[in-house]
């Protein structure tokens, strides 16, 4: 590592060897704790610095950030075409009926959801779902989001 420097060693390195006592050598290390101590700050910002630079819009990535920073396994990133793929997985597989798979060329009013592509646009690209227990730190969780998310995405929280 290139910033690895002991200052204690160092002190005993540069000092001359007729002027080595144990008393002279504690006033030196006293004189530059400071320093040590500064530096160890320095390295401790660093490795955060280093773990910050990791993080990324990337879903699994923000996720795995978000789990790590917030300390809960239950926040979840989900994008409204995870519910849309489902959906088609679902006509594909379970069998659907012929007048459920062509109410869209029929001017039906849907009721409820009838799987198309226009009942999916909202208003939010993807929704960030936290548990109960951090809905006080709401604000941090936006403001983290916020940093890493791309610029045009817009969010929402979801308080499960």
């Amino acid at each position: 590592m290139i910033f690895g420097i002991d200052i204690n060693k160092m002190v005993k390195w540069l000092m001359p060897h007729f002027l080595f006592k144990p008393v002279h050598y504690a006033w030196l290390k006293l004189l530059l704790f400071p320093m040590t101590w500064t530096y160890s700050q320095f390295l401790v910002y660093r490795l955060d610095k280093l773990k910050e630079a990791t993080i990324n819009s990337q879903v699994n990535r923000l996720r795995l950030a978000l789990r790590e920073r917030f300390g809960s396994d239950l926040i979840d990133i989900i994008h409204f075409s995870d519910y849309l793929n489902q959906a088609y997985i679902y006509l594909e597989i379970e069998g659907a009926t012929l007048e459920y798979d062509y109410l869209e060329m029929e001017n039906h009013q849907p009721v409820d959801y009838d799987y198309l592509t226009e009942e999916y646009d909202q208003e939010f690209d993807f929704v960030v779902r936290i548990p109960q227990s951090l809905a006080a730190q709401w604000e941090s969780i936006i403001a983290f989001v916020n940093k890493y998310k791309l610029v045009g995405k817009r969010f929402t929280l979801e308080f499960i």
